[in-house]
């Protein structure tokens, strides 16, 4: 009796200790995923310096320095191929609007059938008098369009501007036109705090990052926060918001990653020493909010290989994916991250060298 009862005892024990241990497998919410290397693929529009990137009625649009691409099993220019697409707001399915850059001239274009067709149209973006002589008039750098107000936002050197005629006419929220630095390059749209942030580079190369409130037109300046962690000179050139928390902003630039948890009260570091590689655009896993994607460029460098880093962990860590090739111009411009086929893959813009795609298997 004894002996079965000790036999009994054991077998009860061992039973509940794989219970415990598959049950610990299956919990998603305190593991961290192991991590999958990744396929890089090179993905065509090769000499091409890609802007930006996006998924539009399910189909992939690239913005470059030769003109817009759409891509279905290759990729067709939408545009004239002499257009330097800067950036492009989706005011509807249908209904686009993006800033070009041509030879010594900036405008806006406008399609209305999703890329098929494209018309130019007078603005006076940059003011009244702006391009009149001839010169160049102001380019607008970024594009943000909000549904509920109806309104555009775009950023130019240091100015953020608003239209509500779909870029015809231009209103100053901040800055002036015409003033001297290299250029606001990156935008937000919260519209859960009704804010646009944006950011860029003064004058005398400082990084910018403001926070300007739609309702009350109150402006938050964070640049010199964000500047304590940042190496000097530096410049933000992304901005993005976590999908699991509205109060934490994520902003990246020359050397490396910056992060608030508590809406800008405090900023801190996310990945730095970065020696001042730019980071374009991170971007989270649509799939897993704790995944975060990053890749940069180094400047003075055209060759250089491609460097993807991966963090399972919400920024915490990283690890670093390499693919490289004799004369590979891997430096990255931007990068989007999208499911397909119930999986997580990356498309990746590269400086001067096309476009590659990266999956996970």
């Amino acid at each position: 009796m004894y002996n079965n009862n000790y036999f009994l005892l054991v077998l009860t024990f061992v039973s509940l200790l794989l219970i415990g241990c598959n049950s610990g497998s299956n919990d998603k919410d305190g593991l961290i995923p192991e991590p999958v290397a990744p396929k890089f693929i090179e993905f065509g529009l090769e000499r091409h310096k890609v802007e930006k990137l996006l998924k539009v009625n399910d189909q992939l649009i690239a913005l470059t320095d030769q003109g817009l691409y759409r891509y279905d099993t290759q990729w067709h220019a939408l545009t004239d191929t002499t257009y330097h697409l800067l950036d492009m707001a989706i005011i509807s399915d249908t209904h686009w609007i993006a800033s070009v850059k041509q030879a010594e001239r900036a405008f806006f274009i406008e399609s209305g059938d999703a890329g098929a067709s494209w018309q130019l149209f007078d603005d006076d973006f940059g003011g009244e008098d702006s391009g009149t002589d001839g010169s160049m008039n102001e380019v607008a750098r970024t594009l943000v369009y909000d549904p509920k107000k109806e309104k555009l936002y775009a950023t130019g050197t240091n100015v953020l501007a608003s239209s509500s005629d779909f870029a015809r006419s231009w209103t100053v929220e901040e800055g002036l036109w015409g003033s001297m630095g290299s250029g606001l390059g990156s935008i937000l749209l919260h519209q859960e705090k009704q804010d646009v942030w944006y950011g860029g580079q003064n004058a005398i190369e400082n990084p910018i990052l403001e926070q300007f409130n739609t309702e009350t037109y109150s402006l938050t300046m964070h640049g010199q926060a964000i500047g304590d962690h940042l190496p000097s000179p530096s410049v933000i050139y992304q901005i993005l918001v976590d999908p699991k928390n509205s109060e934490r902003i994520i902003a990246s630039g020359e050397g490396g990653i910056v992060h608030t948890i508590n809406y800008g009260d405090t900023w801190q570091p996310l990945l730095n020493e970065q020696n001042y590689r730019f980071h374009f655009s991170p971007v989270f896993d649509p799939k897993d909010h704790n995944r975060l994607f990053t890749a940069g460029w180094s400047k003075g460098a055209d060759i250089q290989p491609l460097i993807l880093e991966v963090s399972q962990d919400n920024g915490q860590s990283w690890q670093a994916y390499t693919y490289e090739k004799d004369g590979l111009e891997g430096g990255v411009r931007s990068l989007l991250a999208v499911e397909e086929s119930s999986k997580t893959v990356l498309y990746i813009g590269l400086y001067k060298n096309g476009v590659v795609k990266v999956s996970f298997e």
